[in-house]
């Protein structure tokens, strides 16, 4: 096995924007260029903290700066970071992350050579396991009772195992626990159906190099879906055919497809190169029971694995997107891959003001919460209405409607948006004022037209993301908007059904225009 790759990863919204890989040892982070890891960041002292990695644990320390350090939201002087804690250092934010760096030992499946049938010596069929009612011959029920017995062990040891690599070596100490093997090893399919080594072991349960499975064997286990027993291949005529068996060096081996309800996962081989007919019948048949009970466990696995990267997938998205979206998202219903497509959008911008000067009137952990408070209770309301959160740019907030998902009536959910976030910044001021806070006011843009949207970026950070002139101008409008407006250009005011609580006001020159646009001021939809 490998060692811990150890990462402080951005959160999303936060000022950071690149991934930290930690080493062993000493490294610092701060604003001067000295720092192994450089933030360019107006809150971060120029010496800022310390990361110190030795063997398993990593060890933050705050050195001296001005606007401190915190984990988790608290404030530190020095702390052993645990995976998941969050790291806040200025306005960068970082979530620790310890990932196992595993290394897969060599199993080399054999070219085989044509046969001109498959000759066994032994094999035993790996069946769905069946009701005792639902069988009259009492020796298969008692085959199917030993079956059964077999596989419950197993699942009892292996069922509760979510972890893929830790489960296959445990499938492997099942096996070594009832047969006498000399080495093991456990291959399972990949997403282009290679069989791919998850777990290796030799006799004294140590990882093991350079095993060697035969071609021939592999594919018939595969093929039939059965338990495959082999006495003697080195010298055996009913293998001389077949020179992967040959290459493969064993004079015993078993081999058995890892399947729940005829899904076959992978295999699970064990062989002995010292012993003529080290497997006997009985050995193959509970190797039918553990291919059951191990495939349970991997079905298992794979399910929960799966659950795990939806949950992921779905965070993820619920950051900008509400949560009928998101399930959309999940269903395939909208697409969110790599690039992008026209869309008719409206963009939202929502500036607060003066808040250059808060930051400098307040400890930036004031300013942390001041922000999360906020955007807690806006981005509510953009989903509230059917829109989507695009990103958070400092203070501001980009929503768009339009994007995943359409509706006919997205410019005035945007504008509706917008009204009810000015009202509801009025209850958070009043709050905010009875906690003796300083209040806020906010200036909102909006803009619509046809814009690229897609999840644009490079390949190992990608946003969800809408480019094109409504962002430009909905932008521009929220810079000129004053505490409290809401500012809207044409195509937005006759999409919304041109509301009657609105004035039109003078054209305005904006940046990136070469003539005076029409605005409008919109009080309630």
């Amino acid at each position: 096995m490998g060692a811990n790759i150890r990462r402080l990863v951005p959160v999303e919204g936060s000022a950071a924007n690149k991934e930290l890989v930690l080493r062993s040892g000493r490294q610092t982070l701060g604003r001067a260029p000295r720092n192994d890891f450089v933030l360019n960041d107006a809150e971060v002292s120029k010496l800022h903290v310390e990361l110190v990695v030795t063997g398993e644990k990593a060890v933050l320390r705050d050195l001296g700066s001005s606007n401190g350090t915190f984990v988790n939201g608290e404030s530190i002087t020095e702390r052993e970071l645990k995976a998941g804690d969050r790291v806040a250092i200025g306005c960068s934010e970082f979530k620790y992350e310890v990932e196992l760096e595993s290394r897969r030992s060599t199993v080399t499946i054999v070219a085989m050579s044509p046969i001109d049938k498959t000759q066994v010596l032994a094999a035993s069929q790996i069946e769905s396991l069946r009701p005792a009612i639902e069988i009259s011959d009492q020796a298969a029920l008692r085959r199917s009772y030993e079956r059964v017995r077999t596989a419950f062990d197993a699942v009892g040891m292996l069922i509760e195992t979510t972890d893929i690599q830790l489960l296959c070596r445990r499938i492997l100490e099942v096996a070594f626990n009832l047969v006498k093997a000399e080495t093991g090893a456990v291959m399972l399919f990949d997403a282009e159906r290679e069989l791919v080594p998850w777990a290796t072991r030799g006799a004294a349960g140590e990882e093991v190099d350079g095993i060697q499975i035969s071609r021939t064997i592999v594919d018939q286990v595969i093929r039939e879906q059965s338990a495959v027993l082999a006495s003697d291949a080195l010298s055996d005529s009913r293998w001389s055919s077949a020179e992967s068996v040959v290459l493969s060096g064993v004079r015993s081996l078993m081999c058995v497809p890892l399947l729940s309800a005829h899904n076959v996962y992978g295999l699970l081989h064990v062989g002995n190169s010292k012993t003529v007919a080290a497997f006997s019948q009985s050995d193959l048949e509970l190797m039918t029971g553990i291919g059951t009970g191990a495939g349970v466990a991997l079905s298992n696995a794979f399910m929960n694995h799966r659950l795990v990267e939806e949950a992921r997938t779905r965070e993820s998205l619920g950051r900008f997107l509400s949560p009928v979206l998101v399930d959309q998202v999940l269903q395939d219903r909208v697409d969110m891959k790599r690039g992008g497509e026209e869309r008719e959008v409206t963009v939202m911008f929502a500036d607060i003001r003066g808040f250059t000067s808060l930051t400098e009137r307040s400890r930036a952990q004031d300013v942390v919460s001041l922000l999360n408070e906020y955007f807690d209770q806006m981005v509510e309301i953009i989903f509230q209405h059917g829109g989507a959160l695009d990103k958070y740019i400092g203070d501001a907030i980009m929503a768009v409607w339009g994007t995943p998902v359409s509706q006919p009536d997205d410019g005035l959910r945007a504008l509706a948006a917008a009204c009810e976030m000015q009202q509801v910044l009025q209850s958070l001021n009043a709050m905010r004022e009875d906690r003796n806070e300083e209040p806020i006011a906010i200036g909102i843009g909006l803009a619509s037209g046809v814009c690229v949207s897609g999840a644009i970026g490079a390949r190992r950070r990608m946003e969800y993301t809408v480019i094109g002139d409504a962002v430009n101008l909905a932008s521009r409008f929220a810079g000129i908007a004053k505490a409290g407006e809401v500012l809207c250009d044409k195509p937005t005011f006759e999409r919304a059904g041109k509301p009657k609580a609105s004035e039109s006001l003078p054209l305005a020159q904006v940046k990136g225009k070469h003539k005076p646009v029409p605005v409008f001021r919109i009080s309630r939809v």
